[in-house]
């Protein structure tokens, strides 16, 4: 819903294709995508379901011309009322970190095998760890470089932008039970 090309109150359907989609567009990302027509001036709009519930915020479209082709992005509405909560609440948005950088499982197995080098992480879903930050709670619960986090209290994680979108929804100082591989062996940790 929302006014593209000045034409108020447009309204066009579209397929949900996918949840945590991370496009490299934010530093936190997990964003719905779908093929209803974002375009200039309905950024902002409402994404909603067939009950008419608002799941999302048209957010913005993926093009090389700028037009809409089919691939436009919202924001969870999960994102959004934390947004507001917290703004609200303490006048800035409240992001907790794991202290970590890295990459999809499936995206480093990927990109290691383009080099020739055969991986074997015991998973392909994952977040798998290229760098623990130093000072931050992965490095005092022991996570290391090579470890691939599979779920984060009970709930499978197969991709960055999952993670991101869980953790968003916390407060820093929380505590979260993460489960990783390590050598293909099964930890967990209280973080």
């Amino acid at each position: 819903v929302g006014n593209p090309f000045n034409l108020t109150s447009t309204v066009t359907a579209g397929i949900v294709s996918a949840k945590a989609r991370s496009i490299g567009a934010n530093g936190v990302e997990s964003f719905i995508q779908t093929d209803a027509a974002i375009n200039a001036g309905n950024s902002g709009g409402a994404l909603v379901n067939v009950k008419g519930e608002l799941i999302g915020i048209n957010a913005m479209l993926v093009s090389q011309t700028g037009s809409y082709s089919g691939y436009g992005f919202a924001i969870p509405t999960t994102l959004m009322n934390k947004v507001v909560a917290d703004i609200k609440e303490y006048g800035t948005v409240q992001r907790p970190v794991l202290g970590i950088m890295g990459s999809d499982a499936h995206s480093y197995i990927d990109a290691e095998k383009s080099k020739g080098n055969e991986v074997d992480l015991g998973t392909n879903d994952g977040i798998y760890i290229s760098e623990v930050t130093a000072d931050g709670a992965a490095e005092d619960a022991g996570l290391k470089k090579g470890d691939v986090i599979v779920s984060i209290d009970g709930k499978k994680i197969t991709k960055m932008a999952e993670l991101q979108e869980y953790l968003f929804m916390k407060k820093p100082g929380d505590q979260v039970k993460v489960t990783y591989l390590r050598n293909k062996n099964k930890k967990s940790v209280t973080m």
